[in-house]
């Protein structure tokens, strides 16, 4: 299958921050847990999307995004404090999903679907 618009697409990869010694991983899909989504809707990146595009299923790559074609440098005054309790599914907060550094998907009071990442967790918040 090609890489096209209004595709199913599913993704493995890793994503890295930084550079040479410094790179660290952020994120990771694997073949069991892949990222999914329909191509050319909006739902990701375009500049992601410009990467993918024309792939076939079994290719391997490698792309590199600068910040101003993802989602621009790191800026302290964004980040915010939220209550724990939000992350509550049945009663119980997961724990594993809030360590910092990890990467969450979220939403936010429109509908509009974001990822946040965890930079500290205290008792009853997490920034």
């Amino acid at each position: 299958m090609k890489i096209e618009t209004n595709k199913y697409v599913t993704l493995a990869y890793e994503l890295h921050v930084g550079e040479d010694e410094e790179r660290e991983l952020m994120e990771r899909a694997t073949e069991e847990i892949p990222l999914e989504f329909i191509f050319g809707t909006n739902s990701m990146l375009q500049s992601f999307e410009a990467q993918l595009e024309g792939k076939v299923t079994g290719d391997t790559f490698e792309f590199t995004l600068t910040p101003d074609e993802a989602y621009g440098d790191f800026e302290d005054e964004k980040i915010v404090e939220l209550p724990k309790s939000i992350f509550e599914v049945d009663g119980e907060v997961d724990e594993e999903m809030l360590e910092e550094g990890k990467t969450i998907p979220m939403m936010d009071t429109e509908g509009n679907r974001l990822l946040g990442s965890v930079v500290d967790v205290k008792d009853d918040v997490v920034s």
